[in-house]
């Protein structure tokens, strides 16, 4: 590890959300992210990812040992060239009629017959293949570029979150009031597909190795979105953080309107994707402020409370978050894209997008479309916004950290008290369980 003036240098990780084709916002952001952290003599050694987060986590992680323009380069190439062919099957010819008939057969109990999803991600297994370096990044894990990368699947046997851990070191202990579960593994393209495998559109993923986690997986996103808590776990003191919508609490909204069955289904999406790195940051923010003293370092009677009961001291995070300005960017952006490339007879170029749009078509048809429109149009604009939203995070931040809650996040003191009372909770009943 690299050392400053006064010991180790702080360990950076990377956490990166799923999102389906939004992942490119992400490849966006990493462009201007990763040059101006080399610029200050840090590098990330951490990467934790969920779902699409998951795929540019171990896509980052097998380019760690090279220099960040290079791996800008790579990692913007793979977007910028993706077709739609590279994830999902064609949606329509003998596939759709096989699919249709599957479902009615489930519907009406025909004894082993299943729909195991709406989409067939069969080309994502080859695309991965293509796209990831494993020998790189079992090399970076084991020479030490790297101390850990993380992805995140959800178990269908359990309902629980598993991280799965690649590192030299031991992975995290499993603790009882924590809902994730860490298996140390060497990472394969099995537990990247199973982290990305969204319900109901693509099917779950039967993950074999190691023996011990082995069953079948769902998208990490359903349980834990934004993988932060895993990248603390792993020891991580400054995170950099994308998202796909603004962070803070966002103001409550009237709908004018009848509710439609889109507008429950992007409701659902906000609840897994959104509202979980919202609470896990106010968290942070609340450490940071009422454990964490002016300097840096750990009050001492947090300190004191912590080690009486046998836990590690808590520490301060500095944090460097990126994400739209507005909870309705991503979803213009597709709309548009639909509207510019496949309205009206331009359909026929590709009548995939249309045909799902069609299915989807209500007041948030961009909301959910812009988890599934793997199309460069659409790619290259989502690169661009993540591009200027990261840069407009450095010109806020010229020193690239921050961590002043008051100053990115909508975080007031009432919240620190609110966070004591639940800290002290939490430590009393592990506790008694001992």
């Amino acid at each position: 590890m690299a050392m400053d003036r006064n010991g180790p240098a702080p360990k950076v990780a990377l956490v990166l959300p799923g999102g389906g084709a939004r992942g490119a916002y992400e490849a966006g952001a990493l462009s201007v992210l990763l040059p101006a952290l080399e610029e200050r003599g840090e590098q990330v050694s951490v990467i934790c990812g969920t779902s699409v987060g998951a795929i540019n986590a171990v896509s980052a992680a097998g380019l760690a040992h090279r220099s960040a323009q290079e791996q800008v380069d790579e990692g913007l190439s793979h977007w910028r060239n993706l077709r739609k062919d590279d994830v999902i099957s064609p949606v329509l010819g003998p596939g759709l009629a096989i699919s249709a008939a599957r479902g009615l057969a489930e519907a009406l109990g025909v004894p082993g017959v299943r729909l195991a999803s709406l989409l067939d991600p069969k080309p994502m297994a080859s695309s991965l293949e293509k796209w990831i370096d494993w020998m790189s990044l079992h090399r970076n894990v084991r020479n030490g570029t790297l101390d850990a990368v993380c992805v995140v699947a959800t178990s269908l046997s359990t309902g629980r979150p598993t991280a799965f851990v690649e590192t030299r070191g031991p992975a995290p202990r499993n603790k009882s009031t924590d809902g994730i579960r860490f298996q140390k593994v060497t990472l394969t393209g099995e537990h990247v597909r199973a982290s990305a495998a969204m319900p109901l559109l693509f099917p779950p993923v039967e993950v074999t190795k190691p023996v011990r986690a082995a069953g079948h997986y769902i998208d990490g996103a359903t349980r834990l979105n934004t993988p932060l808590a895993p990248a603390l776990a792993l020891g991580a003191d400054r995170v950099i953080v994308i998202g796909f919508k603004p962070f803070a609490t966002p103001p409550e909204e009237e709908l004018a309107r009848r509710p439609r069955m889109t507008d429950v289904l992007a409701n659902i999406l906000d609840g897994l994707m959104i509202d979980q790195i919202a609470d896990d940051l106010h968290q942070l923010a609340a450490i940071n402020s009422f454990f964490a003293d002016s300097i840096g370092g750990v009050s001492s009677s947090a300190r004191a409370y912590r080690t009486a009961r046998g836990r590690p001291s808590y520490r301060r995070i500095s944090y460097a978050l990126v994400a739209p300005e507005s909870r309705t960017t991503l979803a213009e952006v597709a709309e548009r894209v639909l509207d510019e490339k496949f309205g009206g007879l331009r359909f026929l170029r590709d009548p995939d997008f249309p045909l799902l749009s069609r299915l989807l078509d209500g007041g948030r048809r961009g909301e959910l479309m812009s988890f599934v429109l793997f199309d460069q149009d659409f790619a290259a604009a989502l690169i661009e916004l993540g591009q200027a939203d990261a840069q407009r995070w450095l010109d806020r931040h010229p020193r690239f950290w921050c961590s002043d809650a008051a100053h990115d996040l909508d975080f007031d003191d009432s919240s620190a008290e609110v966070m004591r009372e639940e800290q002290a909770i939490d430590e009393w009943r592990e506790l008694r369980r001992r």
